[in-house]
């Protein structure tokens, strides 16, 4: 699969002679810092679909019962489509007391049900034509959710190759600068993988800006509708992105005209 490959540059900081502010820490005399940032971009193999259900009533059991009854008659939709069943998963099953203000007080007034069911594949067109006609037949009344993302192994090459990209990025434009300053390079003193600033979401490397990670359809089907929605179902590139800092050890060039 082809892949895209972009390098930026930021946090380019020269001192010689004076100690310089960058943000919340001080820069060190005679030191180059540079920012290497590469971003791969890749047309996603993925594809999923997530299914809200929902049911209301006045009883709790009679709320429970409808909300499975509902859930069986969507996943039998969707094996109608020859669609295994190991690719569907249940996510997120509640039920929760419905409460309104009714005369000046909180009354409870029944009972709101929700589950969500998860189906991914590999993405082909003919698996997204199956998830539509699943989605828009049997009566359904359903609100639902496709878009695209990169796969595991997709994630883990381009994180490699990203990462690679960045060192050769963040060299280059040290040896960039040291010759347009006239300095010399003397000793790399330290590489730090700017990613791991942000260790609490596993994707955050993952670009939602400049490139969209997903294209999102939204759709509410309600009665009988054997029609499948006209949707460009073409997915867009994704980016990963990875960001190297390194520090250098300089001094004047004694060669310097």
């Amino acid at each position: 699969m082809k892949t895209k490959i972009i390098t930026l540059t930021g946090l380019l900081i020269l001192s010689i002679s004076t100690k310089g502010q960058f943000g919340a820490s001080q820069a060190k005399d005679n030191t180059l810092l540079v920012k290497g940032t590469a971003i791969l971009k890749q047309i996603p193999e993925i594809i999923y679909a997530s299914v809200n259900v929902k049911s209301e009533s006045e009883n709790y059991t009679d709320c429970q019962n409808k909300l499975l009854a509902k859930m069986d008659k969507v996943r039998s939709s969707i094996l109608k489509q020859n669609i295994s069943n190991d690719l569907i998963k249940t996510n997120d099953m509640t039920i929760n007391e419905r409460q309104e203000f009714i005369n000046g007080k909180t009354t409870k007034t029944g009972f709101n049900g929700n589950i969500s069911l998860i189906i991914e594949s590999p993405y082909s067109p003919e698996i997204s034509k199956k998830l539509l006609t699943a989605f828009t037949t049997d009566s359904l009344v359903l609100n639902y959710s496709i878009g695209f993302k990169l796969s595991e192994k997709q994630k883990s090459q381009l994180r490699q190759l990203a990462i690679a990209k960045a060192v050769e990025d963040a060299k280059e434009r040290a040896y960039l600068i040291a010759k347009s300053s006239n300095v010399k390079l003397i000793k790399l003193n330290s590489i730090t993988y700017l990613d791991d600033e942000i260790t609490y979401n596993r994707d955050n490397d993952i670009i939602k800006t400049e490139i969209r990670p997903t294209q999102d359809v939204f759709v509410a089907i309600r009665g009988n509708n054997s029609n499948t929605p006209n949707i460009d179902f073409n997915p867009k590139e994704i980016g990963i992105i990875k960001s190297i800092r390194m520090e250098w050890t300089i001094e004047e060039n004694p060669n310097r005209n």
